[in-house]
C-alpha cells in the first residue's frame, strides 16, 4: 500500500510539473511560480529529484522576471539536491556578480569545474579583478590555468601560425595593428585617440581591427586618421586570425581583453608580437601575449613577475586622455555642495559591480570618522533591488539609512552635472575608477582612493598622482579614514580644489604631450621588434 501511494503521489507530481513546464512556455512565469509553490508543500525530500527539479524551475521563473534574490533562493535550494550542475553555479555566479564578488567567484568557480565554457570564464575573469580576495600572483595563476584548458579546445582544428625570426629584419617598416571591440564612442576611445591620431603614418603602416558592431561619429573620427580600417565584427576567431596574419602585421596590440570574444584569436599567435592594453586591466594569462603597456607605479619591477607579459613601459604614466565626443562642453562649475548643505556629501558614480561588500566596509568607515557626511550613490542603472541590498549592506556596519543618498535619475545637460552633487568622491576598492575620475576632477571633484597592488586598483592613484593630488592617495584602509578626515577638515582647500582642478588637469600630462607619449610608444615598439630579431623576445 504504501509503494502504491509513492506510486500515485509522483505520478501527480510530474502531471503538475508538466502544467508548470507549459506555463512558464507561455512566458507566464507568475502563474508557474504559483504552481510550483504549491508542489513544493505537497513535495517532501523523499522525491529528491522532484523536489530539486521545482527548485530549478523555480529558479528559471525568477530570473526571467529579474527578481534575483528568489532566483538565487531557488537556485540554492536546488544544490541542497544536485551538487553537480555546472549550470545552476554559473547562474549563481552572475546573479552574484553584482551583489558579492566573492560569492559570484566562489560559484562560479564551481561551474567552471563542472562545466567549464568560454562565456563563464570570461565572466569570472572580470569578478576576480573586482574582488579584494586576490592578489595579482593568484589573478596571474588562475588565468594561466583556465587558458591551459581552453587553448586545445580552440586550437582542436588549427595550428598557431609559425614565424622565422631570420626572415624579418630588425630595422624594418614596422605593420602595428590594434584590435579592439571599441573603435566607437566609448571610454576606452578616451585613451586610444590620443595615439591614434599622433601615430606616425609615414613611418608605420597601422591596421586597425574592429570588432564591435556599434559604428558612430568617433569610428569616423577615427577613420580619418588615414590607417587602414578593417571591419570584421563577422568573422570568428580562426577567421579573424587568418585575416590579421594575411596583412602581415608585426605587432598587434589587443585593446579591449576580456571585454570581447575576439581574444581568443590570440592563441592562434596572428602577428609574431602580440600585446594588451588597458582594455581588460589585469593579465589575460596567456603566453601568447608578449608584452603590456603600462607605467612603473602601475606594474612596479618587482611584481611584472606575477603578470604573464612582459612590461612595455611608458614613463611617467602609461595613460594620456582626450574627450572622444565633439566640442564636449563641461557644465559650470557650481560651489560646494557643503556651503549651502552645511554637511560634507561623499560621492560614488562607479558601475555598482565595483561596490562589493569590502568596499561598503571602507566607506563606512569613513562615515563614521565624520559623523554628520552622508554618501551619495549616483548610478541610472540603479534599481530599487539595489538600494534595498546597499542599505542593508550598511547596516550592518552602523551606518542607518538617513546617511546614505540614492540617486538613478538622469542628470539634465550631462552625467557630469552629477559629479557636482557631492565635495569629495570615494573611489571603490580594488577596482579603481579612471574614465570617471578624469570627469570627476575636470568637474572640481578630488578623488580619494586607496589602490591595491592589481593594475586595476591604480587608476585613480594614476590621475592624483598626474595632477598633484598625492594627498588623496591612501596607503591602507586607516589612512584612507585619516585622509579623509583632513580633507573634510579643510572646506577652504575643497572650495579652492572645486575652482581649479579643471584647469590644472587640463594643463597637466593626462591631457598634454599627446605626440610626444606617442613617439614614446612608437619607441617601445621598435625595441621590443630589434629584440624580437636579436633573439631577446
Amino acid at each position: 500500500m504504501r509503494q502504491t501511494t509513492k506510486r500515485v503521489t509522483s505520478e501527480k507530481i510530474i502531471s503538475q510539473i508538466k502544467t508548470a513546464s507549459d506555463l512558464f512556455n507561455k512566458r507566464l512565469f507568475d502563474e508557474s511560480i504559483e504552481v510550483y509553490k504549491q508542489l513544493l508543500e505537497q513535495v517532501d525530500d523523499y522525491y529528491a529529484y522532484d523536489k530539486c527539479e521545482i527548485y530549478r524551475c523555480l529558479g528559471n521563473c525568477y530570473y526571467y522576471l529579474k527578481d534575483y534574490d528568489n532566483a538565487i533562493w531557488a537556485y540554492e535550494n536546488t544544490l541542497r539536491f544536485f551538487t553537480n550542475n555546472g549550470s545552476i553555479y554559473n547562474m549563481l555566479g552572475f546573479m552574484y556578480f553584482y551583489k558579492d564578488s566573492d560569492k559570484s567567484i566562489k560559484n562560479y568557480l564551481e561551474g567552471m569545474r563542472f562545466k567549464p565554457d568560454l562565456k563563464n570564464y570570461v565572466m569570472l575573469t572580470q569578478v576576480m579583478t573586482k574582488s579584494h580576495s586576490y592578489t595579482q600572483k593568484e589573478l596571474k595563476n588562475t588565468f594561466e590555468k583556465y587558458v591551459d584548458i581552453f587553448r586545445p579546445v580552440i586550437l582542436k582544428d588549427a595550428k598557431p601560425f609559425k614565424y622565422n625570426r631570420s626572415d624579418f629584419a630588425p630595422d624594418k617598416k614596422l605593420r602595428i595593428g590594434y584590435l579592439s571591440s571599441d573603435f566607437h564612442c566609448h571610454a576606452m576611445m578616451s585613451f586610444v585617440l590620443p595615439i591614434l591620431e599622433n601615430h606616425d603614418t609615414v613611418k608605420y603602416d597601422i591596421y586597425l581591427y574592429s570588432v564591435g558592431q556599434k559604428k558612430d561619429y568617433v569610428t569616423e573620427r577615427i577613420k580619418n586618421t588615414g590607417m587602414v580600417f578593417r571591419d570584421y565584427a563577422h568573422l570568428n576567431n580562426e577567421d579573424l586570425a587568418k585575416a590579421i596574419k594575411a596583412d602581415n602585421i608585426d605587432i598587434l596590440i589587443d585593446l579591449s581583453g576580456y571585454t570581447h570574444n575576439a581574444i581568443w584569436s590570440l592563441l592562434y599567435k596572428p602577428a609574431p608580437i602580440i600585446g594588451q592594453y588597458l582594455g581588460f586591466l589585469g593579465t589575460y594569462g596567456m603566453k601568447e601575449v608578449d608584452f603590456i603597456i603600462a607605467d612603473k607605479y602601475t606594474i612596479p619591477e618587482d611584481m611584472a613577475v606575477y603578470y604573464t607579459e612582459k612590461p612595455m613601459y611608458i614613463e611617467p604614466c602609461m595613460n594620456r586622455f582626450t574627450f572622444n565626443t565633439v566640442n564636449q562642453k563641461l557644465p559650470d562649475i557650481t560651489p560646494l555642495p557643503y556651503d549651502e548643505n552645511k554637511y560634507i556629501t561623499f560621492g560614488s558614480f562607479n558601475c555598482m559591480s565595483k561596490i562589493n561588500p569590502y568596499t561598503v566596509g571602507l566607506w563606512s568607515k569613513v562615515l563614521k570618522a565624520i559623523p554628520t557626511s552622508k554618501l551619495l550613490i549616483y548610478r541610472t542603472q540603479m534599481q530599487e533591488r539595489d538600494i534595498i541590498r546597499y542599505k542593508k549592506q550598511f547596516s550592518e556596519h552602523g551606518i542607518t539609512e538617513d546617511r546614505l543618498i540614492f540617486d538613478n535619475k538622469p542628470t539634465p545637460i550631462n552625467h557630469f552635472t552629477s559629479y557636482l552633487k557631492c565635495d569629495i568622491a570615494l573611489d571603490p576598492s580594488p577596482f579603481s575608477g579612471l574614465t570617471l575620475t578624469i570627469e570627476q576632477v575636470h568637474m572640481g571633484v578630488p578623488v580619494l582612493t586607496l589602490p591595491y597592488e592589481t593594475i586595476s586598483a591604480k587608476g585613480s592613484a594614476r590621475v592624483n598622482k598626474a595632477i598633484g593630488l598625492d594627498d588623496f592617495i591612501a596607503t591602507d584602509e586607516q589612512d584612507y579614514v585619516n585622509k579623509a578626515v583632513a580633507a573634510t577638515s579643510n572646506i577652504d582647500k575643497l572650495r579652492w580644489l572645486r575652482q581649479n582642478l579643471r584647469n590644472i588637469v587640463s594643463q597637466s600630462l593626462l591631457c598634454n604631450g599627446y605626440k610626444e607619449y606617442t613617439q614614446e610608444i612608437e619607441a617601445g615598439y621598435e625595441e621590443l621588434w630589434r629584440n624580437y630579431c636579436n633573439g631577446n623576445l
